[in-house]
Protein backbone atom coordinates (compact mmCIF):
# COMPACT_ATOMS: atom_id res chain seq x y z
CA UNK A 1 0.00 0.00 0.00
CA UNK A 2 2.89 2.36 1.01
CA UNK A 3 5.01 1.77 -2.42
CA UNK A 4 1.30 2.27 -3.82
CA UNK A 5 1.37 5.81 -2.46
CA UNK A 6 4.81 6.65 -3.43
CA UNK A 7 4.67 5.64 -7.02
CA UNK A 8 1.13 8.08 -7.58
CA UNK A 9 2.97 11.02 -5.78
CA UNK A 10 6.16 10.22 -8.11
CA UNK A 11 3.57 10.00 -10.63
CA UNK A 12 3.13 13.66 -10.52
CA UNK A 13 6.77 14.21 -11.65
CA UNK A 14 5.87 12.79 -15.11
CA UNK A 15 5.47 15.42 -17.90
CA UNK A 16 2.62 13.33 -19.31
CA UNK A 17 1.26 11.99 -15.85
CA UNK A 18 -2.20 12.57 -17.64
CA UNK A 19 -1.65 9.79 -19.91
CA UNK A 20 -0.13 7.21 -17.28
CA UNK A 21 -2.03 4.93 -15.06
CA UNK A 22 0.67 3.23 -12.63
CA UNK A 23 -2.23 0.75 -10.80
CA UNK A 24 -4.48 0.23 -12.91
CA UNK A 25 -7.41 -2.05 -11.78
CA UNK A 26 -7.34 -4.44 -14.69
CA UNK A 27 -8.62 -7.85 -15.06
CA UNK A 28 -5.97 -10.15 -17.08
CA UNK A 29 -7.32 -13.64 -18.93
CA UNK A 30 -4.28 -13.95 -21.01
CA UNK A 31 -1.66 -16.32 -19.49
CA UNK A 32 0.95 -14.28 -21.46
CA UNK A 33 -0.29 -10.95 -20.10
CA UNK A 34 -0.28 -12.39 -16.38
CA UNK A 35 3.04 -12.93 -16.71
CA UNK A 36 4.34 -9.99 -17.94
CA UNK A 37 2.21 -8.39 -15.22
CA UNK A 38 4.22 -10.37 -12.82
CA UNK A 39 7.56 -9.06 -14.96
CA UNK A 40 6.88 -5.45 -15.32
CA UNK A 41 4.66 -3.92 -12.26
CA UNK A 42 7.53 -3.17 -10.34
CA UNK A 43 9.42 -1.46 -12.53
CA UNK A 44 6.29 0.37 -14.45
CA UNK A 45 7.12 3.87 -12.79
CA UNK A 46 11.11 3.40 -14.10
CA UNK A 47 9.73 2.67 -17.88
CA UNK A 48 7.55 5.13 -17.83
CA UNK A 49 9.95 7.53 -16.51
CA UNK A 50 12.53 6.20 -19.29
CA UNK A 51 10.04 6.73 -21.78
CA UNK A 52 9.58 10.35 -21.01
CA UNK A 53 13.24 11.13 -20.58
CA UNK A 54 13.99 9.31 -24.18
CA UNK A 55 10.95 11.51 -25.19
CA UNK A 56 11.64 14.68 -24.35
CA UNK A 57 15.14 15.25 -23.56
CA UNK A 58 16.73 12.86 -26.48
CA UNK A 59 14.01 13.24 -29.11
CA UNK A 60 13.63 10.07 -30.07
CA UNK A 61 10.45 10.65 -32.13
CA UNK A 62 12.32 13.19 -34.21
CA UNK A 63 12.95 9.99 -36.52
CA UNK A 64 9.49 9.58 -38.70
CA UNK A 65 10.22 5.64 -39.05
CA UNK A 66 10.40 5.55 -35.27
CA UNK A 67 8.65 1.98 -34.10
CA UNK A 68 7.87 0.55 -30.69
CA UNK A 69 10.77 -2.06 -30.87
CA UNK A 70 13.01 0.85 -31.55
CA UNK A 71 11.78 2.54 -28.60
CA UNK A 72 12.48 -1.10 -26.97
CA UNK A 73 15.75 -1.17 -28.05
CA UNK A 74 16.90 2.13 -26.81
CA UNK A 75 15.18 1.58 -23.58
CA UNK A 76 17.04 -2.27 -23.65
CA UNK A 77 13.40 -3.78 -22.73
CA UNK A 78 11.65 -6.30 -24.97
CA UNK A 79 9.05 -5.09 -27.15
CA UNK A 80 6.82 -7.39 -25.19
CA UNK A 81 6.90 -5.16 -22.38
CA UNK A 82 6.47 -1.94 -24.03
CA UNK A 83 3.44 -3.52 -25.57
CA UNK A 84 1.75 -4.00 -22.73
CA UNK A 85 3.11 -0.96 -20.77
CA UNK A 86 1.37 0.98 -23.45
CA UNK A 87 -2.15 -1.08 -23.57
CA UNK A 88 -2.46 -1.07 -19.97
CA UNK A 89 -0.85 1.68 -18.30
CA UNK A 90 -1.72 4.18 -20.88
CA UNK A 91 -4.96 5.81 -21.80
CA UNK A 92 -3.45 6.26 -25.33
CA UNK A 93 -2.00 3.76 -28.40
CA UNK A 94 1.81 4.04 -29.13
CA UNK A 95 1.43 5.74 -32.35
CA UNK A 96 -1.23 8.40 -30.59
CA UNK A 97 1.81 8.97 -27.70
CA UNK A 98 4.40 9.15 -30.92
CA UNK A 99 2.05 11.63 -32.18
CA UNK A 100 1.54 13.98 -29.08
CA UNK A 101 5.16 13.84 -28.14
CA UNK A 102 5.91 15.32 -31.70
CA UNK A 103 3.32 17.70 -31.36
CA UNK A 104 5.29 18.72 -28.03
CA UNK A 105 8.26 19.47 -29.48
CA UNK A 106 6.52 21.63 -32.76
CA UNK A 107 4.96 23.61 -29.60
CA UNK A 108 8.27 24.35 -28.02
CA UNK A 109 9.74 24.81 -31.57
CA UNK A 110 6.89 27.62 -32.40
CA UNK A 111 7.29 29.30 -28.93
CA UNK A 112 10.89 29.62 -29.51
CA UNK A 113 10.53 31.30 -32.75
CA UNK A 114 10.98 28.40 -34.86
CA UNK A 115 8.43 30.50 -37.54
CA UNK A 116 10.20 33.59 -37.84
CA UNK A 117 12.82 31.66 -40.33
CA UNK A 118 11.12 28.35 -40.93
CA UNK A 119 8.13 27.31 -42.91
CA UNK A 120 5.12 24.95 -41.08
CA UNK A 121 6.29 22.54 -43.43
CA UNK A 122 9.74 21.92 -41.99
CA UNK A 123 8.37 22.19 -38.84
CA UNK A 124 6.57 19.04 -39.82
CA UNK A 125 9.61 17.25 -40.71
CA UNK A 126 11.63 19.01 -38.42
CA UNK A 127 9.59 16.85 -35.33
CA UNK A 128 9.16 13.79 -37.35
CA UNK A 129 5.66 13.84 -39.92
CA UNK A 130 6.58 12.75 -43.17
CA UNK A 131 4.60 15.70 -44.19
CA UNK A 132 2.98 18.71 -43.53
CA UNK A 133 -1.07 17.28 -43.51
CA UNK A 134 -0.89 14.88 -40.86
CA UNK A 135 1.19 17.18 -38.60
CA UNK A 136 -1.43 19.76 -39.22
CA UNK A 137 -4.64 17.48 -38.60
CA UNK A 138 -2.09 16.12 -35.87
CA UNK A 139 -1.34 19.44 -34.70
CA UNK A 140 -5.26 20.54 -34.33
CA UNK A 141 -5.80 17.15 -32.92
CA UNK A 142 -3.67 17.68 -29.69
CA UNK A 143 -3.64 21.06 -29.03
CA UNK A 144 -7.05 22.32 -29.99
CA UNK A 145 -5.80 24.89 -32.57
CA UNK A 146 -4.46 24.89 -35.96
CA UNK A 147 -0.64 25.81 -35.81
CA UNK A 148 -0.73 29.09 -36.90
CA UNK A 149 -3.67 30.04 -34.60
CA UNK A 150 -1.64 29.01 -32.24
CA UNK A 151 1.34 31.20 -33.44
CA UNK A 152 -0.75 33.61 -33.46
CA UNK A 153 -2.19 33.31 -30.08
CA UNK A 154 1.14 33.62 -28.92
CA UNK A 155 2.37 36.91 -30.43
CA UNK A 156 -1.04 38.33 -28.77
CA UNK A 157 -0.14 37.33 -25.46
CA UNK A 158 3.39 39.18 -25.37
Amino acid sequence: MLSQKINENRNNDLILNTLWNTSPNIDLNNSQHLILKEKIDKNILSYIEQIEKLSFEYQLFRDPNMKLSDLANKLNVPKSHLSYLFKYHCTISFSEYKKTIRIHDAIKHIEQDYLKNNTLDSLSKEVGFTSYNPFFTSFKEVAGVSPIEYSKNLSFGN
